[in-house]
């Protein structure tokens, strides 16, 4: 029991008090580097300063004292990054710097130290881990200049072997943490989009068996209602009565009952995941999309201008194609409503290269601020007034760039948004 009480000690005062989500994970793992690195550097700094004090090791008065304000600076920080976790990039901002100064210090004026110079190799160890390359990169390009201007301007009594060694094996550091800690910031996120995509198509999964359900309970009423509407039809031939106006509602009636019952089958497809690519023809991926947006469309009153193009076959997970194509005609149909443009107009244009087929979307809504055009794609992130969850445009981007490998952009034209996506021809 007390071995436990200890564990969960330690485990607080390397997490900040903090607990962590799954999606959190390197977050954790730094946090846990970041405080190791403050309560060794705390420690140290306080071990070298007393034994200073006491003239077993003698550091100098401007060693010593700049050793325990680094002590103290340590637990502040310690202290500080148990607020809200937002602290953490400062937290790392202000280790590194206060870490550098006392290396510096040392470097510059404790000359019978032969080995000062491996202080600036540990920190930029701790800024790589915890801060990511840039930091990093900061760190090990300020040594490196702290080390030949030392050189130039002060006698370090350090050799010019010593000194070219340092350098260089900087510069083999910087090299090394730079590749490795890009591969887990890299890894990390395409995990995060990895997972985000699983749990988006679970749950187009779980709505494919709702609208199964939703499609059993409805199919049966439609075909009873279409039924006796063609048994009215008959009769009337049978009596040979001519067509009337109400035989033409009629008409119109079987056509929408019949127009209900394949939307019904046309959503169910849509909602189900697909294992494998398909061949599927432009002209009918294009069918598909006016279709799905048809009703929105003449609701919204938007027209919608399909320009020509080349009808070819293409290879490619077509409900997932179909999911981003909806997902970028909805943000377009939602900014033309929100901003009640007078002529509302939406054009889809068709381009083929020998590798890639483009589909360009483009709206008259006048277009994307500048100020956030390059946020569009992130998580969470809308600027729409009501039912904006932020995650349309980020859900279509994952499914082209990280599922089909091809990519989504955005830009402004003269008459609004255009959004430009290239689908490889074939399934890599």
């Amino acid at each position: 029991m007390e071995q436990n009480k200890n564990f969960f000690l330690i485990e607080n005062l390397l997490l900040s008090g903090h607990t962590f989500t799954v999606d959190e994970i390197l977050l954790k793992y730094q946090y846990k580097i970041l405080n190791i690195v403050l309560i060794v550097v705390m420690l140290f700094s306080f071990i070298f300063s007393t034994i200073s004090v006491l003239e077993i090791n003698p550091l100098g008065i401007i060693q010593t004292v700049v050793n325990y304000i680094l002590a103290i600076s340590m637990i502040f920080i310690m202290v500080w990054l148990r607020g809200p976790k937002k602290r953490f990039p400062q937290g790392v901002f202000l280790m590194s710097v206060t870490c550098f100064l006392d290396f510096v210090s040392a470097f510059l004026f404790v000359a019978d130290d032969e080995f000062r110079m491996i202080w600036f190799y540990l920190l930029a160890f701790a800024a790589y881990i915890t801060g990511g390359t840039k930091a990093g990169d900061i760190i090990i390009f300020l040594s490196v200049a702290v080390i030949i201007l030392g050189n130039v301007f002060i006698d370090l009594q350090i050799s010019q072997k010593a000194v070219i060694s340092s350098i260089l094996g900087l510069i083999i550091t910087m090299l090394f943490f730079r590749s490795y800690t890009k591969k887990i910031f890299d890894f990390e996120k395409e995990i995060t989009e990895q997972k985000s995509l699983m749990i988006t198509q679970s749950r187009f999964a779980a709505m494919g068996e709702m609208m199964s359900m939703i499609a059993h309970q409805w199919r049966q009423p439609l075909s009873t209602t279409t039924l006796m509407i063609a048994n009215e039809r008959v009769k009337s031939i049978i009596e040979g009565k001519e067509s009337t106006q109400q035989d033409k509602i009629l008409d119109k009636i079987s056509n929408t009952m019949t127009y209900l019952s394949d939307t019904i089958d046309d959503f169910q497809t849509y909602f189900k995941p697909e294992k494998s690519p398909q061949n599927i023809e432009v002209k009918t991926l294009i069918q598909r999309i006016r279709q799905f947006n048809d009703s929105r469309l003449k609701v919204a009153n938007i027209k919608l201008h399909i320009e020509e193009y080349k009808n070819e076959s293409i290879e490619i997970y077509v409900n997932e194609v179909i999911q981003a194509l909806l997902n970028i005609c909805n943000n377009s149909i939602d900014i033309l409503e929100e901003r009640d443009v007078n002529s509302r107009h939406l054009w889809i244009n068709i381009k083929s290269t020998d590798d890639d087929l483009i589909i360009n979307i483009e709206d008259n809504g006048g277009g994307i601020e500048e100020d956030i055009i390059e946020k569009i794609f992130d998580p969470y992130f809308s600027k729409k007034s009501k039912n904006g969850t932020g995650l349309g445009l980020y859900m279509a981007k994952m499914i082209i760039e990280t599922h089909l490998h091809g990519a989504l952009r955005v830009k402004n034209t003269s008459r609004g948004a255009l959004f430009s996506i290239v689908l490889p021809k074939k399934v890599k």
